[in-house]
């Protein structure tokens, strides 16, 4: 998706609201996933089959019938393979970690994808790296070695599922990097699809064998989770028309924050005093990578 333009963004309280319904259905999203991993016990890939199945449907609802969407493409385009195949893999490392690591340090962790995919664009899309993003970068990388305890000579014995974390932030990063390039010629429908319809050939293997173990509240629980993923990344979507890369970015750097509040206030998520600076730093970083040039074309993760 572009840039908004002028005239679109004289509409900032409309924005502000599909940013707030974005915010509001991102944590919902989180904290069912957190309830399902340690407390239903659910298998995470039976929810990301379930995400990826609930936002094929909706995309095709919602666009299908204007001809926007494409889904054979997602079998005809190496981009959109990659875009598939890398977003369904980093979506499954978020689905992962979150019960054994918590809402709040996987959202967070997640969250470094900005800084990420701002030095990938600049070797791949030959993007420039300005004062201001590499600021924003190593305050950014400052904040995750705080977050996740990794320092020099350490990396024997950083924990598997920050790894797995953080190997996830860098696949969103190169997704983003495919989506810049696949704006030119795709619409927003069919680059969204294809994750859908890579996740569920991704998910579908692993998550066969607990089918017969869901009960009512199981599938309840799965397919509000998925709504909630579903709608939030499309109220995201259609903000960023209204608002600018800043404000939208603002909101959006809300969503780690609110996450992380509500998982400690409702699963007694802990952080320690340099994890919780850690959390600061990431999130001043990344949103100062973004407003500093990386993300001025808006794309949807």
């Amino acid at each position: 998706m572009s840039t908004p333009s002028t005239e679109l963004q004289h509409h900032p309280r409309r924005g502000t609201l599909w940013m707030f319904l974005s915010l509001t259905c991102f944590t919902g999203n989180a904290l069912l996933l957190k309830v399902l991993a340690s407390v239903r016990h659910a298998d995470p890939w039976m929810a990301l089959t379930f995400r990826a199945v609930v936002g094929l449907l909706l995309t095709i609802v919602l666009f299908a019938p204007a001809g926007s969407l494409k889904l054979k493409r997602s079998f005809q385009s190496w981009l959109l393979a990659s875009r598939g195949v890398l977003g369904a893999l980093g979506t499954a490392a978020y689905y992962i970690t979150i019960g054994p690591l918590g809402a709040g340090k996987a959202t967070l962790i997640g969250n470094t994808w900005t800084i990420f995919a701002a030095i990938m664009a600049a070797f791949v899309l030959h993007e420039k790296l300005g004062v201001v993003k590499v600021l924003g970068i190593l305050l950014a990388m400052a904040g995750l070695s705080l977050l996740t305890g990794i320092a020099p000579g350490t990396i024997a014995q950083f924990g598997h599922h920050e790894l797995i974390a953080l190997t996830g932030a860098v696949l969103a990063a190169a997704v983003v990097v495919v989506i810049r390039q696949l704006t030119r010629t795709e619409s927003s429908a069919t680059i969204f699809s294809s994750q859908c319809i890579y996740a569920v050939l991704l998910a579908l293997p692993f998550a066969m064998s607990h089918f017969k173990s869901l009960e009512t509240m199981d599938v309840c629980l799965l397919t509000a989770a998925a709504l909630c993923a579903s709608v939030g990344q499309l109220a995201m979507t259609e903000g960023f028309r209204f608002l600018s890369v800043a404000a939208g970015g603002a909101f959006q750097m809300l969503v780690p924050v609110v996450i992380s509040l509500s998982s400690i206030l409702l699963f007694a998520e802990s952080f320690t005093f340099a994890q919780a600076m850690g959390g600061v730093l990431v999130l001043w970083g990344s949103y100062h990578t973004v407003v500093g040039g990386f993300g001025r074309k808006v794309t949807n993760r």
